[in-house]
């Protein structure tokens, strides 16, 4: 089909044209701030007092010279006479004859003494802080 006849037809009969419609779409994205939140945290330093009851032992040692021949079949070993430990001391003394001689006794007590003990001590906690800014 050339010009022309394009020309001739359009003159000859008339033509209908229907306009198209297109709906388009943009999206597009935006950061809004609708409010801010601040955590704060703080280190709170309390003062605290502790007291306790301390024992503290002591061992009190008291030697008794004995110089006292024992017979070889009675040698004393160590003992507990009520809070005393005992502990035969014995040396070996040559003569004609051998024997033993207690030498002395060693007594050892444990003395006990109560004490009160006080000190001052620094506890440490944390603490928040929330809070929101609207804007």
């Amino acid at each position: 089909m050339s010009n022309k006849d394009a020309i001739n037809y359009s003159a000859t009969e008339k033509i209908e044209t229907l306009p198209l419609a297109e709906e388009r779409v943009e999206i597009s994205k935006k950061k809004v701030i609708d409010r801010r939140v601040q955590i704060s945290r703080t280190t709170v330093t309390d003062e605290k007092i502790v007291e306790a009851e301390l024992i503290r032992e002591e061992a009190v040692i008291n030697r008794i010279a004995k110089n006292e021949v024992i017979q070889p079949d009675a040698i004393p070993t160590a003992r507990q006479e009520g809070d005393i430990y005992i502990i035969p001391v014995i040396r070996e003394e040559v003569e004609i004859i051998r024997r033993q001689v207690l030498v002395e006794e060693i007594h050892v007590k444990k003395v006990q003494t109560t004490e009160s003990f006080q000190e001052s001590i620094l506890l440490r906690r944390q603490e928040l802080d929330i809070s929101t800014d609207e804007e």
